[in-house]
């Protein structure tokens, strides 16, 4: 369903409204699913102030495996408990600014690699709000041009409620740290604009942005010369833009379904040589037999299943490169050694491995 860009609110643009700002492009960026990896940035700030985690994402009902696992999703409404708890354990006025800092392009994935070929920072940028899915925004986000700037926009939604200033501040400061990761660290805005009121520390908010920012203005904005929206971005190339896009639009679709703990499972199975065992699995996940398999069974599976369906594939492919001993390709299964592979293949299979490689020559 297309989404209808974030209007302004009645009162921020009256000082230019001769001017004429005309809107570009924009999404309201909240979505009722989010990828527990968009709570990365907070994480880094709070460890790096010594706080523990535990108690906080017990407090939001986020378990220790949503962290371990890019593909799991939260609630909204659990992402805005934790930031809550955040807050409270960090007591920084500039949290928002100090979290938009640490955003890159890498931290949003194959969004992200998308973003860094596109031809222009225009269109770099313009893909947050084109899969808000991948962009872990919680407020509305809009891109205008006004006589000498073009300006990103940032709208609170009543959802976020007291959260409101974390997150304009969290997504203007990401918003300068993008476009520095693609213009040059020297990079400074025309200025800042912001509706709250100013907090103690506002000399960090100069420092950072390099220009004037002010508070209790009329909206919250971001200015830019238009030469910099303009400015091809260092990895820009038309055909990998197009490649990761589509992509951007198949992960979006993927993401709006339940996330399969099959799926994981079989993923932490195929990186990992040798094939872990599901003592070590469950503590790489920070989960709990019981949990595995209580949510495997409502898949309709289990681990050994995927264990020995993974130990196959695998299996299959050393075989077909040739030039391994089987006692080595035992190794890399997980198999104490070559006779147990050997027994294991044959009851998958019904043949031997040596007769499995003996058809393929």
């Amino acid at each position: 369903m297309a989404h209808r860009p974030p209007q302004p609110a009645a009162n921020v643009y009256r000082r230019d409204t001769r001017a004429g700002p005309r809107f570009l492009f924009g999404s309201d960026m909240l979505r009722p699913h989010r990828l527990a990896y968009g709570l990365a940035p907070v994480i880094e700030v709070l460890e790096s102030h010594g706080k523990a985690l535990a108690p906080l994402l017990a407090a939001a009902d986020i378990p220790r495996f949503a962290l371990e696992e890019p593909s799991f999703r939260i609630r909204v409404d659990q992402e805005l408990r934790f930031i809550r708890e955040a807050l409270s354990a960090l007591k920084l006025p500039e949290a928002g600014l100090l979290v938009g800092q640490r955003y890159t392009l890498a931290l949003f994935g194959v969004l992200g690699l998308a973003a860094s070929c596109a031809p222009t920072m225009r269109e770099l940028f313009r893909m947050v709000p084109t899969f808000p899915d991948l962009a872990w925004g919680a407020i509305g986000l809009s891109v205008w041009r006004m006589k000498g700037s073009e300006f990103a926009a940032f709208h609170p939604t009543p959802e976020v409620g007291d959260l409101a200033a974390f997150f304009v501040e969290r997504d203007t400061a990401a918003t300068l740290a993008l476009f520095r990761q693609n213009c040059g660290a020297g990079l400074a805005p025309l200025r800042v604009r912001f509706r709250h009121p100013a907090p103690r520390n506002s000399a960090a908010y100069s420092a950072w942005f390099g220009c004037e920012v002010t508070f209790e203005d009329a909206a919250n904005e971001i200015h830019f010369p238009p030469a910099i929206w303009e400015r091809v971005p260092p990895q820009a190339n038309g055909m990998s833009y197009r490649f990761y896009a589509n992509q951007c639009r198949r992960l979006s679709q993927l993401l709006r379904e339940p996330l399969s703990y099959a799926d994981v499972v079989r993923g932490r199975l195929r990186a990992e040589t040798p094939i872990p065992t599901l003592e070590q699995l469950l503590q790489a996940l920070h989960l709990s037999k019981r949990t595995l398999q209580r949510r495997l069974d409502a898949e309709g599976t289990s681990f050994s299943l995927l264990h020995a369906e993974v130990r196959l594939e695998r299996a299959r492919e050393l075989m077909r490169f040739g030039g391994m001993g089987q006692d080595d390709i035992a190794r890399q299964l997980g198999f104490s050694d070559a006779s147990a592979f050997s027994r294991a293949f044959k009851a998958w299979t019904g043949r031997s491995p040596r007769g499995f490689r003996r058809d393929l020559l």
